[in-house]
């Protein structure tokens, strides 16, 4: 019976939204394999960089505006899904809230390019960057996932994609459209965020936000902003650093490699997300079980991502690529492939057995000591070795959260024994 009802929900929804969220993230692995090694050929590396730079800092922005709210607010949507009343307020008041930090965002941005030489004389460069903050707060991801209508949120984000890859090749000719590289990923990002805002008009009326709400949320989401933050310190901030205390064109040829890293790790993203929901519901014994055979595959697979870029880096880079200096700089994919078998067993145990136990404030502790320890060592590693030390630093900083994730992870199972 039980096996019964498990194969009906995995043919129903939670089937329907793996596939979607599958095709989100085929998007997010093919589309940049065809854009980023044109625009390295056409911009040349170090304008590559620059914009690289850019859209990193945009990215760091971009958490302060989601604030944690992905999850939260997602959650709460599920609840009260039902009661359109319920339902339009809490969007509203969401969306009030989003703005507001969109604002906080903006004004960030502007203190960095009023302060800070590097941000001053590209400023036209973050300003555009902007763009993709601005749409990604409004487009309503939290609605789609809380009401399970994932379909959307995929025909609109691979919609947005395909328009940006397509207008690259139209409008990028040579290395003075740079420009043009934030001007048209914004647009894709407002264009998607306008289509959702709009398409969840459908489900909710507008209500007048209530501030005493809007305050409540945040600070609900405040230890899940802290959370995403953390992750951001070992994960979003690396080309940034390369940018600062290198060059952008070493930023350039850091980024070309760590997008392709990102890039794999993306394969895991879709499996995790569908495994959740079910999950979640199951006993603490029986979580550990599933988490214990399912690091032996997915490790395995990891080991075998690392080992193809390990023993083949150069060829991979000159095949996608084809820039002899970031070809000659292989030796920084190889360091950056060991993440391919880290982060496998990091998102096991970080972004499934930790949320699947509610165990949310040892989730936030893992991922600061992993953002704080990767600061200290790529500040210090920058100085000696240059990108090799932020390479090193990366890989490094996956090694120690995956160790004290393992650590705590055998603290709980010994604590569900005892129990």
């Amino acid at each position: 019976m039980l096996l019964s009802n498990l194969k009906d929900k995995i043919k129903g929804t939670v089937f329907k939204n793996y596939l979607y969220l599958l095709m989100i993230q085929g998007a997010n692995f093919i589309l940049p394999l065809i854009t980023l090694p044109y625009l390295v050929r056409t911009l040349g590396v170090n304008k590559f960089g620059i914009v690289m730079v850019a859209h990193s800092f945009a990215i760091l922005l971009t958490i302060v505006t989601e604030f944690g709210l992905d999850m939260s607010a997602t959650r709460q949507v599920a609840l009260i899904k039902d009661d359109k009343k319920k339902v339009s307020q809490y969007f509203f008041d969401v969306f009030f809230l989003k703005m507001f930090l969109v604002i906080i965002a903006f004004i960030v941005l502007l203190f960095f390019i009023l302060i800070i030489d590097k941000f001053s004389q590209e400023y036209l460069v973050y300003f555009f960057s902007f763009g993709m903050v601005f749409g990604q707060a409004i487009f309503p991801a939290f609605f789609f996932r809380g009401i399970e209508e994932m379909k959307m949120i995929t025909i609109i984000n691979v919609l947005a994609k395909i328009i940006f890859t397509f207008s690259v090749f139209l409008v990028i000719k040579n290395q003075e459209d740079y420009y043009f590289v934030p001007i048209l990923n914004g647009l894709g990002f407002i264009l998607s965020g306008f289509l959702g805002f709009i398409f969840c008009l459908k489900y909710v009326s507008f209500t007048r936000p209530i501030f005493k709400e809007t305050l409540s949320i945040a600070k609900e989401s405040f230890s899940l902003f802290l959370s995403n933050l953390a992750v951001s310190l070992y994960t979003k901030i690396n080309t940034l650093i390369v940018g600062f205390f290198i060059s952008d064109t070493m930023a350039g040829v850091y980024s070309s490699m760590e997008k392709l890293v990102v890039a794999t790790k993306s394969i895991y993203i879709p499996l995790y997300q569908a495994l959740f929901p079910s999950i979640v519901v199951k006993d603490n014994n029986t979580i550990v079980n599933i988490i214990n055979k399912m690091k032996y595959y997915m490790g395995g697979f990891g080991a075998i991502i690392s080992f193809i870029i390990f023993l083949f880096a150069a060829d991979i880079l000159r095949l996608i690529y084809n820039d002899e200096l970031i070809t000659s700089y292989y030796m920084i994919f190889q360091i950056l492939g060991l993440i391919g078998f880290l982060s496998s067993l990091n998102m096991l145990y970080v972004s499934l057995f930790f949320p699947a136990i509610k165990a949310f404030n040892q989730r936030l502790k893992i991922l600061s000591l992993g953002g704080v320890f990767n600061i200290i060592l790529v500040l210090t590693l920058v100085q000696y070795y240059s990108i090799y030390g932020v390479a090193i630093s990366a890989t490094v900083s996956e090694l120690f959260i995956l160790i004290v994730a393992f650590y705590f992870y055998r603290k709980k199972v010994s604590e569900f024994v005892v129990k």
